[in-house]
């Protein structure tokens, strides 16, 4: 390849042209390697040093955490930033599914660009140094596991009152479960009884019944507490269907008063939540259902 296609595609397609001139992207490609990577060839192991990182100019490539792949990587990608963090070796293996074209920049590159231009070559070492903390982030983003079970506190504007009633007779009680509730009932919340919520939602209106629901089907939700308006009609009532019949489903206890809400309490606390339930055969038969849906499909 001619380096000046090389040079063209950093200017007009990566994203480097938002930090740096089009002069200072032309010293940075002098300063790579250009390679041609066959189909199905490894382009970089897990394990092996980090001293170098890539420019995608053409073709596709897969990083690959074992027999999982974690990405793909089209032209414009860069990969191997971590040449200029703490990592000391590659964590995932990178493979080109077609033939593909990269720069390749090394450690030595990176010395010899230093001896040339050190203001230039410091300045792409700190661009280089913040998209790896970024891709960090997203991928601790991408992997967090919430193993955390709320206790769910939901109050229909009139009910409001009620619910802060029932939270300041069981203050004690409700201190030693994580809370889950909308941002306006958390508010009112610690202004009562000084009880903090763990996690928030919007209101239900906005989704915070679909939120709850969502924490539902992950096992995340221990119990609902869902003090409704008998008497009085909502345009949400869709969504509080929705949430009663996924308690039902996944066998979470759903309490609408205050009475049926302390039984709730004193169950979460006694233990019993913990041990094996009774099986929901309904909900087995439907997922073997689909499973043979797939299955035909």
């Amino acid at each position: 390849m001619d380096r000046n296609v090389l040079v063209e595609a950093l200017q007009r397609e990566g994203n480097l042209k938002y930090s740096f001139n089009a002069d200072e992207i032309a010293s940075l490609t002098k300063h790579m390697s250009i390679e041609v990577i066959d189909e199905q060839s490894t382009l970089m192991s897990k394990g092996e040093p980090s001293d170098s990182m890539v420019f995608v100019v053409d073709g596709l490539l897969q990083v690959l955490d074992g027999e999982k792949q974690i990405a793909l990587e089209k032209p414009r990608a860069i990969l191997g930033e971590s040449l200029f963090s703490d990592e000391a070796t590659r964590v995932a293996d990178v493979q080109a599914m077609e033939p593909t074209t990269v720069g390749r920049f090394s450690l030595h590159d990176f010395k010899s660009f230093l001896d040339k231009i050190q203001s230039l070559a410091l300045k792409y070492r700190e661009y280089f140094r913040a998209i790896g903390r970024a891709r960090n982030e997203q991928l601790v983003a991408e992997n967090y596991s919430d193993n955390c079970k709320y206790l769910a506190l939901i109050a229909q504007n009139n009910m409001k009152a009620i619910l802060m009633e029932f939270c300041s007779m069981h203050s004690k009680k409700l201190e030693t479960l994580p809370l889950i509730a909308t941002g306006t009932t958390g508010s009112m919340l610690y202004a009562k009884t000084r009880l903090s919520l763990r996690k928030k939602v919007a209101s239900g209106p906005l989704g915070g019944d679909q939120a709850v629901g969502t924490l539902i089907s992950t096992k995340n939700i221990c119990g609902v507490i869902f003090f409704r308006d008998p008497l009085s009609s909502h345009p949400h009532h869709a969504d509080i269907e929705a949430l009663g019949r996924l308690c039902d489903v996944y066998q979470i206890p759903f309490a609408t008063n205050p009475q049926s809400s302390e039984a709730i309490l004193d169950y979460l606390l006694s233990g019993k939540s913990n041990q094996e339930i009774i099986p929901n055969h309904v909900l087995e038969a439907y997922v073997q259902g689909q499973k043979k849906v797939v299955e035909a499909g």
